[in-house]
Order: C-alpha cells, then structure tokens, then sequence
C-alpha cells in the first residue's frame, strides 16, 4: 500500500512539473487565437471553444475588441481572460505580448 500511495504521489509531481505553464500554452495557441479573432464580426460570439492549448467560455467581439473569456472568478463576478487588439491597448489591460493583453473585469 505505502509503495503505491509513494507511485502515485511521485507520478502526480511529474505530472505537474512538466505540464506547460499558462504562458507556454498561450505562446503555442496565440497563432490560432490570432486566426479567430480576425474572423470574428462585431457582435459574433463562439461558445466553448478549445483553441490551440486553451479553453474558452466564450469568445466575443465587442467594439472592435476580441475578447476570449477563460472564466469566472470563485464568486462568478469577474470575467477574466485575454483580450485581442491590434490597434490601441484597451483601458484596464495588462499587456502580454503584441496585440495580446489579460483582463479581469467585474459583471455588473
């Protein structure tokens, strides 16, 4: 019993030090997220999507802005995510990289 709790406890180690970082998989997906975002209308909106190596809620254009939204805060009062510009940095962002910025924005 105590060498199959001991396996066990060491394949979980494994599995979380080499499971790539939310940095990793967004570096790997933002080609694909890039691709989406240019498809989008305002106002389309995509429900639960999986691109490139994250999952998204839903995906959205609003006001020339492509939002991928990851979820909810614990209290489901804060949407979070990224969100795609290519023309001007949005208000409330942080910049990631290029057109790419978070955000966590509270549901009013």
């Amino acid at each position: 019993m105590g060498a199959a709790l001991l396996a066990a406890i060491l394949v979980l180690v494994a599995f979380v030090t080499i499971a790539p970082t939310e940095d990793e998989r967004f570096s790997s997906s933002a080609g694909s997220m890039e691709a989406v975002a240019r498809s989008l209308g305002e106002g389309d909106e995509l429900e639960e999507q999986t691109i490139g190596n994250l999952s998204f809620e839903k995906v959205f254009r609003e006001d020339g802005l492509v939002y991928f939204q990851q979820g909810r805060g614990w209290l489901g009062d804060r949407a979070f995510g990224y969100v795609w510009s290519s023309h001007v940095q949005p208000r409330d962002v942080e910049h990631v990289e290029g057109p790419w910025y978070t955000y966590t924005d509270l549901e009013d």
